[in-house]
């Protein structure tokens, strides 16, 4: 299992806690590429987009106008975090208390 966030990221550090044999993986340090983001937007739409975030809000209308992609290649930092891969290739975005207790329960 593969978690993909930001270090400091407080909902990617508790994923990290609960998923513990999982890999992590800062988006800073290794973003997704062009066609990754392009296969994850096909797949799960603008959801994926985080519009509560501090980045979102300091965004220009110019940039708010881009394509999903365009976006989210410009602004790694803009997924909804932490984006979970499960060992089937399946991927979650975010840290709702659903997905929590999915994987809780798959733990015990």
């Amino acid at each position: 299992m593969l978690i993909y966030g930001l270090k400091n990221c407080d909902k990617c550090r508790a994923a990290r806690k609960v998923l513990l044999n999982s890999v992590f993986v800062d988006l800073r340090e290794t973003p997704f590429s062009r066609k990754e983001i392009s296969t994850l937007v096909e797949n799960y739409g603008d959801e994926i987009v985080n519009k509560k975030s501090t980045t979102w809000r300091t965004l220009t209308e110019t940039d708010r106008q881009l394509t999903t992609t365009d976006l989210l290649e410009a602004h790694p930092t803009l997924f909804k975090r932490p984006i979970i891969k499960d060992s089937e290739g399946h991927y979650t975005f975010g840290w709702t208390k659903g997905i929590t207790e999915q994987y809780q329960s798959d733990k015990k």
